[in-house]
């Protein structure tokens, strides 16, 4: 069995992607993408899975990006599989969030990913994320000295239902896989410009040889079930003692002083992020590390995030909320306003 089909088998048997569920299939018409859309039509039958094809136009790369969908569409026909399509404009999205064009592009994506689910009527959300993209992803958040959530890669499962099945595969296993199947895919012009870090990144990852690889993912691997642990610690411990109101977040400003650090940045970020706009983060590392400073003082305060977010200590209280006056962004596939900043 290839590596592909034991990860899709893995996916059933653990509850990643349960035996039943209604599937949409995030496929772009790359390599990896490709994989996916093939394994599961595969095992589909066998798994009871409700295949839904999705794929979404970024709105850039004019007529390859037109050949793209229609490559996409072939192939789902060619599979006897339902297919769904939307067309965004990132470029737009990226001038108004005011964030890199790669930031925009994925804002508009999960949307639209999103909007064609709830359409769809699918309950999971499988994108082809493989392992080249953990690693690749983990360089990216140390070069900019992101914290451990970016730092431990891609999570498998998010709360959204995003699922992510390949992520054991590695990129030379997904071409084995399509060599073997006699797949064809599409070739994004774009990932040869080094002016996009995650190229810059994917070439040098290119050159590791096997020990490094191995060494990067164990590394990676640590840091994971690091995220996964604090992460169970801050849903049974933390959450249910944080309060949500309309345009505010708070919780007991002496709890959070005594939480463990990795626990108190983790916090903060859970209750800024419903005032987060669209396709960035609540606040930078730098002004997190400084509220940090603050609670710990036990001294009352007030900071102003450069995300138009404040902070506040008074008295026994911590509050979160929207900075005066407020940006609301609107999305022009949907008006909610959401971060996609993590993983």
């Amino acid at each position: 069995m290839t590596a592909v089909r034991a990860a899709l088998e893995r996916a059933a048997s653990s509850g990643l992607v349960p035996r039943g569920t209604t599937l949409l299939l995030a496929v772009s018409g790359g390599a990896d993408s490709m994989a996916l859309l093939y394994a599961v039509a595969d095992d589909s039958p066998e798994a009871g899975w409700s295949i839904f094809v999705g794929h979404v136009h970024h709105g850039w790369r004019g007529r390859e990006a037109d050949r793209d969908l229609q490559f996409v569409e072939d192939h789902a026909r060619r599979l006897a599989l339902p297919f769904v399509s939307r067309r965004c404009d990132a470029r737009a999205a990226s001038r108004e969030l005011r964030v890199s064009p790669e930031a925009g592009a994925r804002y508009v994506r999960y949307e639209a990913l999103r909007d064609m689910a709830a359409e769809t009527g699918a309950n999971r959300i499988a994108t082809a994320h493989q392992e080249d993209d953990v690693l690749e992803s983990h360089l990216i958040a140390k070069e900019r000295r992101s914290g451990l959530a970016l730092l431990a890669g891609p999570r498998e499962r998010r709360e959204d239902g995003m699922v992510r099945p390949l992520l054991s595969v590695s990129r030379a296993e997904v071409l084995r896989y399509l060599a073997e199947r006699g797949v064809t895919f599409r070739r994004d012009a774009s990932n040869g410009d080094l002016r996009l870090s995650r190229n810059r990144i994917r070439r040098d990852l290119a050159g590791l040889d096997a020990a490094e690889r191995a060494r990067l993912l164990e590394g990676v691997a640590r840091l994971r079930d690091e995220r996964d642990r604090l992460e169970r610690e801050l849903a049974e411990r933390v959450v249910p003692r944080l309060r949500f109101a309309v345009g505010a977040a708070f919780a007991e400003a002496g709890f959070l002083a005594g939480l463990p650090a990795e626990i108190l940045r983790m916090t903060l970020e859970r209750l800024a992020l419903p005032f987060a706009r669209p396709g960035r983060p609540p606040m930078t590392g730098r002004e997190r590390e400084r509220i940090l400073e603050r609670l710990a003082s036990g001294a009352d305060f007030r900071f102003e995030a450069g995300r138009r977010i404040r902070f506040e200590r008074r008295g026994a209280l911590f509050g979160v909320r929207p900075a005066p006056p407020a940006a609301v962004y609107h999305s022009p596939i949907d008006t909610r306003t959401v971060s996609e900043f993590a993983s």
